[in-house]
């Protein structure tokens, strides 16, 4: 089973306290894209290493209820690093960083950093929060989620002084990207979410040449057909 991420537009510069109740009335309002095991090039494209913060693994549900005394009991005060920041920094820095990403994962992509850049101008305010709960490894130390934020955040410092680091965190997510951009490159770079993406950037990424790939289509197609033929065959030799 995939670990599940999120993208919110948050009320507060922090996430919110279970132990304070805060998660009640924490989505209304809130816009949500969601992603799949690690936060997508374009979320982390927001963000510096002084917008890496720290939460309790049991204040990721309201006091009160049998899943937060549950987590108290496993993890007692251990922690979980998050990401957040204000709108107004977000948006400055994906204009910035524009370039020099697009640059790096192909011109063809642009419409989706375009449109992901005016989806946080227009619906992630006050401030942009990154919920990483489903990492929470209760550890901080070299080598844990922590330490891998801040290896990413530190190579998105460099990148702004137009340094990069060969195999570092920032090579490692684009060149992952590059690998599978011809399955779903929306989805890769930023999540997905309630109207995200629209009808409109499907269309500009598809006449910019970056959507699903034709070969991607033909092998889901060849699949379903593979799997017909053999129910076919199963269902011919059990009757003989």
């Amino acid at each position: 089973m995939s670990t599940r991420l999120h993208l919110n537009s948050a009320r507060s510069p922090r996430t919110p306290v279970g132990s304070a109740g805060e998660w009640a009335a924490f989505f209304d309002g809130s816009t949500e894209l969601a992603a799949k095991d690690w936060p997508p090039l374009l979320w982390w494209a927001m963000f510096g290493p002084g917008d890496l913060a720290e939460a309790r693994i049991a204040d990721t549900e309201d006091a009160g209820t049998e899943a937060h005394a549950e987590l108290l009991r496993d993890w007692g005060e251990a922690t979980y690093p998050y990401l957040v920041v204000d709108q107004r920094t977000a948006v400055a820095r994906l204009h910035a960083r524009r370039e020099a990403l697009t640059g790096r994962i192909g011109a063809r992509y642009a419409p989706v950093y375009e449109a992901f850049t005016a989806l946080v101008d227009a619906r992630f305010g006050p401030y942009v929060l990154v919920r990483t709960e489903a990492l929470a490894d209760g550890g901080g130390g070299e080598g844990g989620v922590r330490g891998h934020f801040e290896e990413t955040l530190a190579d998105l410092d460099r990148l702004d002084a137009g340094r990069t680091v060969p195999g570092g965190r920032l090579d490692g997510l684009i060149a992952d990207f590059r690998r599978w951009r011809h399955t779903d490159p929306v989805r890769l770079l930023s999540g997905v979410g309630p109207g995200w993406p629209d009808d409109d950037l499907r269309e500009r990424l598809d006449a910019a040449g970056g959507g699903r790939s034709t070969a991607a289509g033909w092998t889901v197609a060849v699949l379903v057909l593979l799997g017909v033929v053999a129910c076919a065959v199963l269902a011919t030799t059990t009757s003989s």
